[in-house]
């Protein structure tokens, strides 16, 4: 019922106008917060989103069933005052308990779910989804005063008092080395990309540029989709070789007490030699099965703080030399996940490496040669593919989204000085290149990474959702 969804209640035209920049979870999990909170302020909602499919962006798009999700359902509900919204939901289907490793697929319909039940009981809401792109916004007279037009790909325009970009990930860099590929047969540069991963099929030696969790997707979809599964040889290689952590089998029950580590952190460094002792003093001597996992979900709450007491200096250096180690401890492997991989490397299938790329080109034989650096030397590789695995992209900078490249554009959004994302307020507005919040637009989830750099998980997002939310609907 969502593809054109249009329910309402009450008089359209008295209603405050939201178009929401994007349909993935973001853009979900703010409609349906606004649909619900609709009880005193009649709200018309749109979504627009290009694919027409809601809640399929990178984290929950996937088919696959072995692609799960990297949280226990415990702590994946998108009603932030109903905790337990997510693991009823699959009580009622029969998928599991709280300690589930969901599969991002029945995740997603959940979150479908969560929207049209949010838009079925709306008192004063109405919501329509449109399959188009934002391309440009114009404000009426200035970032500050009047409705935004909204102009879309298809010619049409929307009118709003409000705009929300939940714009989701960028797509994935494509690193130096690799951009000869373009065009390239058995080059596969976004594996997110629907069924990139199809013309693949038959290919035996298949390099794998990454080694965090979309490579552990991606080797799982390759081997259970291979027709030569005897002969395939997967070749995953990064700079660290780091594999991400994975989850224990049952949420530990022995609360973490939690301290403000950075209280007397004078540098990155230092903040992360106080997390090691931790982990080494209070946690290791007394519970030796890491359980180091409980020092890392106990730090969670508070990154966002940290990340700001922080200057651009430190936050550049936690960025080059510490993202990595906090990344694979933070953004860990279900344990089914990991046996899998496990379970390739034993047998052969799939190797990991320290290296990287150095130079690529294809063979006259139709194939695709690698100049690598692997473990400390110099090699060559003759590979049938290569995937590129590094994740979701982390600039913003133009031309990475239409709607982004206007608003720099007009002077109206700038990015953070890392180029992660897009400055905000701590309240979700966006920053205009004259430091002034952007009236009436705000941005959600992602993009927001440069400002909160813990905002991209499931808690996180409802929790702006809610806040953004709140402050459309009482204003």
């Amino acid at each position: 019922m969502l593809a054109g969804m249009h329910e309402h209640s009450g008089a359209l035209g008295e209603a405050v106008r939201v178009v929401v920049v994007g349909g993935g979870a973001s853009g979900v999990l703010l409609a349906a917060r606004l649909l619900d909170a609709s009880f005193a302020k009649e709200v018309h909602v749109s979504i627009v989103e290009p694919s027409g499919r809601l809640a399929a962006g990178v984290a929950y798009g996937t088919d696959d069933p072995e692609h799960l999700l990297n949280v226990r359902a415990s702590g994946m509900s998108a009603d932030p005052s109903r905790p337990s919204d997510l693991v009823d939901w699959m009580a009622a289907r029969g998928l599991g308990g709280p300690d589930t490793f969901l599969p991002r697929r029945e995740f997603r319909e959940y979150l479908l779910q969560h929207l049209e039940l949010a838009a079925a009981r709306a008192q004063l809401g109405s919501l329509d989804v449109l399959q188009d792109q934002v391309v440009a916004l114009e404000p009426s007279s200035g970032p500050s005063s009047g409705p935004t037009q909204v102009r879309l790909s298809s010619g049409k325009a929307l009118t709003a008092d409000f705009v929300v970009l939940a714009i989701g990930n960028p797509a994935p860099g494509i690193p130096d080395s690799l951009k000869s590929l373009a065009g390239t047969t058995g080059w596969v540069p976004d594996p997110w990309a629907p069924e990139a991963l199809q013309g693949l099929q038959g290919k035996q030696r298949i390099a794998l540029v990454g080694t965090g969790l979309t490579m552990a997707d991606v080797a799982l979809t390759l081997s259970r989709q291979s027709t030569v599964s005897k002969q395939l040889k997967l070749i995953a290689l990064s700079r660290n070789g780091l594999l991400p952590k994975r989850h224990l089998v049952k949420q530990p029950q022995r609360p973490m007490q939690v301290i403000d580590l950075a209280q007397d952190a004078k540098d990155v460094l230092s903040l992360q030699a106080k997390i090691h002792a931790r982990i080494q003093d209070q946690v290791g001597a007394e519970y030796p099965d890491e359980n180091w996992r409980e020092v890392i979900d106990a730090i969670r709450p508070f990154a966002n703080a940290l990340w700001r007491r922080f200057d651009d200096t430190q936050q550049s250096i936690f960025l080059s030399r510490v993202l990595r180690d906090w990344d694979v401890h933070r953004h860990r492997m279900s344990p089914p996940t990991a046996g899998r991989l496990a379970g390739l490397i034993s047998a052969g299938v799939m190797t990991t490496h320290v290296g990287q790329v150095l130079h690529a080109a294809n063979s006259p034989e139709g194939e695709i040669d690698l100049g690598v650096e692997m473990n400390g030397s110099p090699e060559q590789l003759c590979v049938d593919a290569v995937v590129n695995c590094t994740g979701p992209g982390r600039s913003w900078l133009p031309p990475a989204n239409p709607v982004v490249t206007d608003l720099m554009s007009r002077g109206l959004a700038q990015p953070d000085p890392h180029g992660l994302g897009l400055m905000t307020t701590a309240q979700g507005s966006l920053l205009g290149q004259d430091g002034l919040p952007v009236d009436h637009i705000f941005v959600i989830g992602p993009p927001r990474r440069g400002t909160l750099f813990e905002t991209t998980a499931i808690p996180e997002l409802r929790s702006q959702a809610l806040h953004i939310a709140d402050q459309i609907l009482l204003s």
